[in-house]
């Protein structure tokens, strides 16, 4: 953006910008910053106008934001306290910070991630809210701003991305309660034998899982695809169908669902995840505040 850019930006509607894009309503708005409302709408019209776009489109009864209007919301979320610290001079304080934090992974990472980040941000940055969004093989190609702030993935990135490993897994193989057997280890011979639920994170594809069997040229026999692994897991109860999943958890499935878990076939390699992040977040206070945290979860003895 250029200086004179720069200057035409009137930076007293970034106020009533995150007000109205906050709240959805004019009157709320206004309610919210002490302003009238014939003023609050004065400053929507000039909003709209600057930034050509609705920011807010009736639907029904209520208004509910444009794309842009969402972009801009995420983006506020962010700049604002940045803003006010550069402003004060002051140094970031988990529990005086406020903001909302998008991580992308799959069913079993936020299995993982989500209770202790959960406790430590209700413990340290009350004021932090945090939103897990789904995660698939093609999430770093997708265009536009990039507003998810972590990502944790088990496959390779683009060079364009920071990365940094978090943890690594094995898979393990839990039996249905019907399926019979008895020996205390599993052959391939033995896994391929099975019927198997698939729990997909793209269509038709376990790629942790498949991708490895078909490159060594096997396949296994699928029974059940979902992407739900809670529905997986209580489908053991009741059937003689085996389930593949990492160790992390399949350890207390098995215990609390009185199941047997067998160590998978060593064609299906371990499982090492990486927290991800756009080079955009690399410097935000917030942000190395997060990947912080989430780098004392799986990395407790490295805590100062």
């Amino acid at each position: 953006m250029s200086k004179v850019q720069f200057r035409n930006i009137d930076l007293n509607l970034l106020i009533p910008l995150k007000a109205l894009l906050h709240e959805r309503n004019v009157t709320r708005a206004a309610e919210r910053i002490h302003l009238s409302q014939s003023a609050m709408s004065r400053a929507l019209e000039r909003l709209r106008s600057e930034l050509r776009d609705e920011l807010l489109v009736r639907v029904g009864r209520n208004y509910e934001l444009t794309p842009r209007g969402s972009e801009l919301l995420d983006e506020l979320a962010q700049v604002m306290p940045r803003l006010a610290r550069l402003w004060a001079g002051e140094t970031f304080s988990p529990a005086q910070s406020e903001g909302h934090i998008r991580l992308a992974m799959n069913d079993y990472a936020s299995s993982v991630v989500l209770s202790p980040l959960a406790e430590i941000c209700g413990r340290l940055a009350p004021g932090i809210t945090l939103e897990a969004v789904p995660w698939h093989e093609r999430f770093h190609e997708e265009s536009g701003l990039v507003t998810t702030h972590l990502i944790l993935s088990p496959l390779s990135v683009p060079s364009t991305f920071r990365v940094e490993p978090l943890f690594e897994d094995v898979f393990v193989c839990v039996l249905g309660r019907k399926l019979k057997h008895r020996k205390a280890s599993l052959t391939m011979k033995d896994y391929l034998s099975f019927h198997h639920i698939s729990v997909e994170t793209q269509p038709n594809q376990q790629s942790l899982i498949d991708r490895p069997l078909g490159e060594a040229g096997f396949q296994r026999r699928l029974a059940v695809r979902l992407p739900y692994l809670l529905a997986a897991i209580r489908m053991l109860e009741t059937t003689d169908l085996a389930l593949t999943m990492p160790a992390r958890i399949a350890a207390s499935v098995a215990a609390l669902h009185g199941l047997v878990s067998l160590k998978a076939p060593k064609e299906i390699p371990p499982i090492r995840y990486s927290m991800v992040w756009h080079p955009r977040f690399e410097s935000d206070p917030l942000h190395m505040w997060l990947r912080e945290t989430v780098r004392q979860i799986f990395h407790p003895a490295l805590s100062c």
